[in-house]
């Protein structure tokens, strides 16, 4: 049991059914938890205040310095995943900013969007990993 890893959100209805939840590889489950620290807000986690990353302190906050921003949130999302996914050693976290054009059917919409990589290496195995998502700001959202 110490080695599998299930695929979130679990498929209640198919485990009700009696059938075994969907299992994913050890970079899988890595990528789904690190997408969780990233995406977590502080004090949601109501077991420990300081889980989440400093991300959505800083989700509508236009007047600041964005290149003070963007080291904030590299600093706290190399910090959260190391002190959190004890898997992986993190060796480096990137982040890019960019801005998304984003048409609905009545208006065009301009968002900033943080593409974020966190490289490191998998304990267990020794073996390099990479991991990449981009969340949208002011909201803050997934792409």
């Amino acid at each position: 049991m110490k080695d599998l890893y299930y695929k979130i959100p679990f498929d209640y209805k198919k485990l009700s059914n009696g059938n075994d939840a969907a299992k994913v590889t050890i970079e899988e489950s890595l990528a789904q938890f690190i997408s969780v620290i990233i995406s977590t807000i502080f004090g949601e986690y109501k077991y420990d205040d300081g889980f989440g990353t400093v991300i959505w302190e800083t989700d509508f906050n236009l007047l600041a310095n964005p290149n003070k921003l963007k080291d904030m949130i590299r600093e706290s999302v190399h910090e959260k995943v190391n002190q959190y996914e004890k898997r992986l050693k993190v060796t480096e976290v990137t982040l890019g900013v960019n801005e998304n054009t984003l048409s609905y059917e009545t208006n065009i919409r301009v968002k900033k969007r943080l593409d974020i990589i966190v490289y490191g290496v998998i304990k267990k195995t020794n073996q390099p990993y990479y991991f990449k998502s981009s969340y949208y700001l002011a909201p803050f959202s997934f792409k």
